[in-house]
């Protein structure tokens, strides 16, 4: 019996001391105070993607899951979805709805820039939503059509105003298009924007910044962001 009690101590005591090292390694969080995690810089992130790519360009990549697949770790867009489905800003601050919900204004990020250092403003929101709503761009057309009845309009560098003809609840699902840099293609039409090589090597603001493609045979296969 006396052996059995001095295992039964042993036992008791070594539950204790590893209760107090799993204490000691708990994080010290504040009620109602959620964690701040710090961003780093360096690593590495590989994707395998199935398929060819096509144009870096979130206007040209309807049709190719690849290109959208890239897109999203290039370009940024105003706003984003958690995996929850709620929406919050990407290059956007904050913004505000009208009563009738007929009005959005977005603020931009302050001292937000793109990935060759020039700054992100209005402009440029408003230069992609107008290359959306001309012709001769390979838009959806129930895209293209819902575009073309809201209006937009500058407030100042970092604010721009969304008009729509009428309420309607799932606008913000159409703000998570990626937004073009419009210094980089402001003088290229629709068709020159379509053939342009600089679809291939993409200035954006999201993420990860383009760096090469390596490709083998003549097809692109890898992707250095």
């Amino acid at each position: 019996m006396k052996i059995l009690r001095w295992q039964i101590l042993i036992v008791v005591i070594a539950l204790i001391a590893i209760g107090i090292i799993l204490i000691g390694y708990q994080p010290t969080i504040l009620p109602g105070v959620e964690p701040v995690i710090e961003p780093t810089s360096g690593g590495l992130y590989t994707e395998a993607l199935i398929g060819s790519l096509g144009r870096l360009n979130p206007l040209l990549d309807f049709y190719n899951q690849v290109d959208q697949d890239v897109d999203r770790l290039i370009y940024s867009s105003l706003i984003k979805y958690d995996d929850r489905g709620i929406p919050w800003g990407d290059l956007a601050d904050s913004w505000g709805i009208s009563q009738d919900g007929t009005v959005y204004n977005f603020s931009i990020r302050p001292n937000s820039v793109w990935h060759d250092g020039e700054p992100i403003t209005s402009s440029d929101i408003k230069f992609t939503i107008d290359l959306i709503q001309s012709e001769g761009m390979p838009i959806p057309e129930d895209l293209q059509a819902f575009w073309k009845l809201v209006e937009l309009v500058i407030i100042d560098e970092s604010t721009i105003q969304f008009r729509l003809p009428e309420p309607y609840a799932p606008f913000l699902d159409y703000l998570t298009l990626g937004i073009l840099p419009q210094h980089i293609w402001q003088n290229l039409t629709p068709q020159e924007i379509i053939d342009s090589d600089m679809n291939l090597t993409p200035v954006g603001s999201g993420p990860y910044q383009f760096d090469r493609l390596l490709s083998e045979a003549g097809e692109i296969r890898r992707i250095f962001n």
